[in-house]
């Protein structure tokens, strides 16, 4: 299994990653898995021009060292068994898979709520940066 971290695009089928992950979950105590697949959006989120494309870039070694501890944090927050984030970098046409996510713990409760916290962590705390590209030509840093 991959570490949680910031992978190339190329590199990382990020549909078969998730499926390998949770056939590796062996926890017998585990009651709940539950994932999450961000995706690129045809429509830009900070206005409704049409995308063509977006553009995602890391500080790599830092957003890994931050994802590690989200990762980490989360883990003991909520007693789980397993947890990873597995972000993209590089250029996304719309409707292609950007990060994954993947929960495992003993009740869904725990599972829902500590992927919904990793979320709202991965999406602020490390320096991972997005422009959208327009259909007009145009660009945008968005975060």
């Amino acid at each position: 299994m991959l570490p949680p971290g910031i992978y190339p695009k190329v590199s990382v089928n990020l549909y078969e990653t998730i499926d390998k992950t949770l056939r590796n979950i062996d926890d017998k105590s585990v009651g709940a898995i539950v994932t999450f697949v961000g995706l690129s959006k045809d429509v830009s989120t900070v206005s409704e021009k049409k995308v063509r494309s977006v553009s995602i870039e890391s500080y790599k070694q830092e957003a890994d060292k931050i994802i590690q501890r989200i990762c980490n944090e989360i883990k003991q927050e909520f007693s789980l068994s397993f947890i990873t984030i597995i972000h993209l970098e590089g250029e996304f046409d719309p409707c292609e898979p950007i990060v994954g996510v993947v929960v495992a713990s003993k009740s869904r409760k725990q599972a829902f709520e500590a992927i919904t916290r990793a979320i709202e962590r991965y999406k602020k705390e490390p320096p991972i940066f997005k422009k959208e590209n327009y259909a007009d030509g145009l660009s945008r840093w968005i975060s």
